[in-house]
C-alpha cells in the first residue's frame, strides 16, 4: 500500500515539530534561544505578569464585515431622504427584503437594540457594536477587556489577503511564516528535549477552499527550520487521524521502526562534511524527522485528540441547522491543546470556514445574501466562542480564562461599504478590524486603535506586519529576526528598539 507524501504527513500528524532546535554543528552558535530578547530589549516586550499564558486565534476565513459587527458609525453613510438605495456602510441594507432589522428579528434579536455603543475611535467618532455580535454584547465583562484594531492592506483576492493577514508578509516572501511557527520555535528552544506535544497548533477547516485560497498560510514556516512547524490538523481528516494515532500508540516500538531509524542515520551521515562535522541543510530530511517524531509522540497526541473530541457535532443558528459544525469543533480542539493538564500549548489558531457555506464558498465571503449569511455565521461563531469563556467567578478549567489567555478574532479583510449586486458585499482590504479579548488586554487597554472614514478607507490604521509583530511582543518574543520582521515592516522607529517601543505603546497600550 502506498501513500502520497501529503497523505503520509497528514495521517501521521507530521506537522508536529518537537525536536531539532536548529542545525547541528553550526560554526557560530546562537547567543541564546531564538526570539529571546536581550537585556536591553527585555523592557520592550510585555512583562511575564502582563503577557498571557497562551493565545487562541479564531480566524474568520472569507472576510468579516466591519460595518455590522465591530465598527458601526451610524452617522456615516446615511442615505439622503427619499433615496434608501444610496446608503453605505451600516446603511447599505437597512431597507428592503432580508434587511438587517428583519433578519435580526428572525435571529432572536427580540427587543434588543440593533446597536450598542462601545467607544471612540482615533478620529473621535462614536463606534457601536452591530447586531451579529449580540452574544458578545450580552457579556459586559468581555467588552471591558476588548481591544479593536483598525487594519488596512492592499491585497484584494483571498490568495493574497490570507497570507498577508496571517503572516504579515506577502505571498512569495521567503519570510512567509505564520505566528504558529514563531511561537513553536521560541518555546521549543527554551524547553528541554523530549516534549511530545506541540507548542502551536493550526486547525484547518473541512472547506478545502482554505487550501486553494492560501488560508493554510497559518501553518507556513518560512525561513525557520522545519522543526518549527506547528501541528496541523485538517478537520475533515480527523477520523483517520484518530485511528492512526490510536494504532501507533498501541503498537509501540518495533523492529521496522528501529530499521527506519538506522537508515535515517546512515543518510544523515552522508550529509555531513569537513572536519567540523557540519550538517548540510536538507529540508526533506527535516520534514521526515518531524514525521517520525510525530509518530513516536502519538501516545500523548492521541490523549488530546480523543475520538470523542474529533466526532462531528451538529448545531443551529438563525433557524438553520447543520450536521457538521466545524466552528465549534475548531474552538473546542484549540481549547483542548491550550488547556492540556500536563503539556499545555502556547498558541492555537482555528481557521474557521463557518457554520454553513456561503454563496462565495468560505462562510464569511458574502458576495450575495450578505445579511442572511452574516447573521447566521457570525452570530453562531460569537455564541460558541462566548460560551467557552469563563464568566467572572466561574473558574471552569475547560473554558478560556481571560486572566490567563488572550482570544483573538481575526480575518483576512473586510467587506465593501457599498453593495455588490442585489444583496452582497465584495472584498475590502481598505478598512477592516481585528479584535483581542483578555490576556494582555485589561480594562485600561480596552478600546479602539485607529479610525475609518466615511468612504470605508482607514484613515488611521495598523498594517498586518505591525499587528503580527505586536502579537509576538505580547507573548514575550522579540519580533525582529531574519525569520520574522524587520524595522522596515514597522512604520515608526529608526531601529529595532524604537520600533518595538512604538508597537508596545501604540498597538498593545503599554509604555516601555
Amino acid at each position: 500500500m502506498t501513500f502520497s507524501r501529503r497523505r503520509f504527513l497528514e495521517s501521521s500528524a507530521a506537522a508536529l515539530a518537537a525536536g531539532l532546535a536548529g542545525c547541528e554543528g553550526d560554526a557560530t552558535p546562537a547567543p541564546g534561544p531564538w526570539g529571546a530578547p536581550s537585556s536591553a530589549e527585555a523592557p520592550l516586550v510585555l512583562t511575564p505578569r502582563a503577557r498571557p499564558d497562551a493565545v487562541f486565534e479564531l480566524f474568520l476565513f472569507g472576510g468579516l464585515c466591519a460595518w455590522d459587527t465591530f465598527y458601526v458609525v451610524p452617522e456615516m453613510g446615511r442615505p439622503p431622504p427619499g433615496e434608501p438605495d444610496q446608503g453605505r456602510l451600516w446603511w447599505t441594507y437597512q431597507e428592503g427584503p432580508d434587511s438587517i432589522p428583519e433578519v435580526f428579528a428572525r435571529c432572536g434579536g427580540g427587543a434588543e437594540p440593533l446597536l450598542q455603543e462601545y467607544g471612540r475611535d482615533a478620529a473621535g467618532n462614536t463606534v457601536h457594536l452591530g447586531p451579529w455580535l449580540l452574544p458578545l454584547r450580552r457579556r459586559p465583562d468581555l467588552l471591558r477587556r476588548m481591544r479593536v484594531w483598525v487594519m488596512r492592506h492592499d491585497q484584494v483576492p483571498h490568495q493574497g489577503g490570507n497570507p498577508v493577514s496571517l503572516c504579515g508578509h506577502r505571498l512569495g516572501s521567503p519570510r512567509l511564516a505564520g505566528t504558529a511557527a514563531h511561537v513553536q520555535r521560541f518555546f521549543q528552544e527554551q524547553t528541554l528535549r523530549g516534549r511530545s506535544l506541540p507548542f502551536s497548533t493550526v486547525l484547518l477547516p473541512r472547506n478545502r477552499d482554505a487550501e486553494a485560497n492560501h488560508a493554510d498560510a497559518a501553518a507556513t514556516v518560512g525561513l525557520h527550520e522545519r522543526a518549527a512547524r506547528p501541528l496541523v490538523v485538517w478537520l475533515n481528516d480527523k477520523a483517520d487521524l484518530a485511528l492512526e494515532l490510536e494504532r501507533r500508540a498501541a503498537a509501540g516500538d518495533s523492529d521496522a521502526h528501529a530499521l527506519a531509524e538506522h537508515y535515517t542515520e546512515v543518510f544523515e551521515r552522508r550529509l555531513r562534511y569537513s572536519d567540523r562535522n557540519w550538517l548540510q541543510r536538507a529540508p526533506a530530511l527535516e520534514e521526515y524527522r518531524a514525521a517520525r517524531r510525530a509518530l513516536d509522540d502519538a501516545g500523548d497526541l492521541s490523549r488530546v485528540l480523543r475520538p470523542e473530541a474529533l466526532e462531528l457535532v451538529s448545531g443551529t443558528s438563525c433557524g438553520e441547522s447543520s450536521d457538521v459544525d466545524m466552528t465549534t469543533t475548531g474552538i473546542d480542539l484549540g481549547l483542548r491543546f491550550l488547556r492540556d493538564p500536563s503539556l499545555p500549548s502556547r498558541y492555537a489558531i482555528s481557521v474557521d470556514g463557518g457554520f454553513l457555506p456561503t454563496t462565495g464558498g468560505a462562510s464569511y465571503d458574502t458576495h450575495s445574501l450578505h445579511v442572511v449569511e452574516s447573521a447566521r455565521n457570525v452570530t453562531h461563531a460569537m455564541a460558541r466562542l462566548v460560551e467557552r469563556i469563563n464568566e467572572p467567578g466561574e473558574g471552569d478549567p475547560d473554558k478560556f480564562d481571560l486572566d490567563r489567555e488572550t482570544v483573538l478574532i481575526t480575518t483576512e479583510f473586510g467587506r465593501t461599504p457599498y453593495r455588490e449586486g442585489e444583496s452582497g458585499l465584495d472584498h475590502w482590504p481598505g478598512g477592516y478590524v481585528q479584535v483581542a479579548l483578555g490576556g494582555f488586554v485589561d480594562e485600561d487597554r480596552a478600546g479602539i486603535v485607529g479610525a475609518i472614514g466615511e468612504d470605508g478607507f482607514a484613515t488611521d490604521w495598523v498594517s498586518p506586519s505591525e499587528f503580527r509583530a505586536a502579537m509576538l511582543l505580547a507573548q514575550g518574543i522579540w519580533p525582529f529576526t531574519p525569520q520574522s520582521f524587520a524595522v522596515g515592516d514597522v512604520r515608526e522607529g529608526r531601529d529595532e528598539r524604537e520600533s518595538a517601543a512604538w508597537l508596545l505603546e501604540h498597538l498593545l497600550g503599554y509604555g516601555a
